[in-house]
């Protein structure tokens, strides 16, 4: 079986590998990879599902769609702010320390590296809401995404039929600007 095309059908498929030929070369000047590639987040809430692949490791699922359990090793890859390749910026971790965990230790802990550099932990030895602040040099934020690692000393063991290691309530982690 032949197939025929109209007169108008066979100017098309004349011009139609012109065509391909013209749409691949302009192309790469219409494409912007970086655009529509998932932008990383300065500021992560543990709550939004839009910061979850910023989550690296030792993050436990949402809870009451506001915060995070951590283990006692956790790590975030933040989008340095505008600017924090020339003035730094201030590294802001929301956390909630926990009674139970303060009643069984007395304290815990909170240490935190970027780029290899340890920044100074912080000491906790009462239950509550706290911001572990921190200035974070210029030199540690030159690239698109910064890793930040964290470590607890201790952390609950499981109990009651929660099979998780639980350290602290994760709320936020952000990069911010001077």
């Amino acid at each position: 079986m032949k197939l025929r095309f109209p007169l108008a059908g066979r100017a098309v498929l004349r011009a139609f590998p012109a065509a391909v030929a013209l749409a691949l070369a302009f192309a790469p000047l219409g494409c912007n990879r970086k655009a529509n590639a998932p932008h990383e987040l300065s500021v992560v809430r543990m709550g939004d599902p839009q910061g979850q692949t910023q989550l690296v490791s030792g993050f436990y699922p949402i809870e009451a769609g506001m915060w995070r359990w951590t283990k006692q090793q956790f790590s975030v890859a933040l989008a340095p702010p505008p600017g924090a390749a020339q003035k730094g910026a201030w590294l802001r971790v929301r956390v909630t320390v926990p009674d139970a965990l303060i009643a069984k230790e007395g304290t815990v802990t909170l240490a935190a590296n970027i780029a290899g550099q340890n920044l100074p932990p912080e000491t906790y030895s009462a239950a509550g809401t706290y911001t572990y602040e921190r200035d974070v040099p210029a030199s540690l934020l030159q690239g698109e995404s910064a890793r930040l690692d964290f470590a607890l000393d201790k952390v609950m063991a499981p109990a009651g039929g929660d099979l998780r290691d639980l350290g602290i309530v994760a709320l936020s982690a952000g990069l911010e600007p001077k």
